[in-house]
């Protein structure tokens, strides 16, 4: 190769790498799987997640991806691969990586939950209809059906910006999980902090993959939305996740 060709190659290489430090700083643009999703999906994070804030559902092209993503989850549960290896079992061990729940049974959602103050609504979510769901005065909790998913709605009282709530959310992790590794933090066009990373269950030993959003849900009230999901079917609850995500309302949300 002549030197004028090993230049060009040098180059380019240079200019690959630049491009994914860039976007990596940017939010993470090569992050897949749940990560990618809740990224993409949080509120004000897409046009996507603004629709579907609007009527609290998941609608069009993400419920047609929830479907294929279903049953195509259930056809990998089914493969030795799967059943041979070590999984998380979030039924048994919930990771409430944002504060301890109350002792409560779980039912199965009824449609959407919202988190309430002075009797006002401050934010809901839809969980989907075979998910374990528990409430409380601050927070919302489910889990998947065969216990791979959790995920977690909460206001965060008593933290004065962001940035506390950023620590705050990294100490829940940090007491849930093991061997965390964080990614760039990322924040969305509405101004959401997503941190998102991977671990390993203090309880199980199971390997996870996490994205914890921070946002205001309106007039000051920050609220966070954590999910954990089992590293073996990170590629199989993206949608689902993102889905999850699509449903978040804000307070002017219920207004419209």
């Amino acid at each position: 190769m002549t030197r004028l060709g090993i230049l060009g190659v040098a180059a380019l290489a240079i200019a690959i790498l630049a491009s994914d430090a860039l976007a990596q700083r940017r939010g993470g643009a090569a992050r897949g799987g749940v990560r990618g999703a809740v990224v993409g999906g949080m509120v004000g994070g897409s046009e996507g997640a603004a629709t579907g804030a609007k009527v609290g559902v998941v609608t069009g092209a993400t419920r047609s991806a929830i479907n294929r993503e279903t049953q195509a989850r259930n056809q990998f549960e089914g493969t030795a691969e799967y059943q041979n290896a070590q999984h998380s079992n979030f039924i048994e061990a919930p990771p409430e990586v944002l504060g301890t729940t109350a002792a409560a049974t779980a039912k199965k959602p009824s449609g959407e939950a919202v988190i309430r103050k002075d009797d006002k609504p401050i934010v809901g979510i839809t969980f989907p209809a075979d998910w374990n769901q528990k409430t409380g005065d601050n927070y919302i909790s489910a889990v998947s059906a065969d216990g791979q998913a959790y995920a977690m709605l909460v206001t965060l009282d008593g933290v004065a910006d962001k940035q506390a709530a950023s620590k705050k959310v990294k100490e829940g992790l940090e007491n849930y999980l093991k061997d965390v590794k964080y990614d760039e933090p990322s924040e969305t066009k509405g101004g959401a902090v997503v941190i998102t990373g991977t671990g390993k269950g203090k309880k199980a030993g199971g390997d996870v993959v996490f994205a914890a959003g921070l946002f205001d849900a309106g007039k000051g009230q920050l609220v966070g939305a954590a999910f954990v999901v089992d590293a073996k079917v990170d590629d199989y609850y993206k949608e689902t996740v993102r889905g999850i995500c699509q449903t978040l309302r804000r307070a002017e949300d219920f207004e419209k």
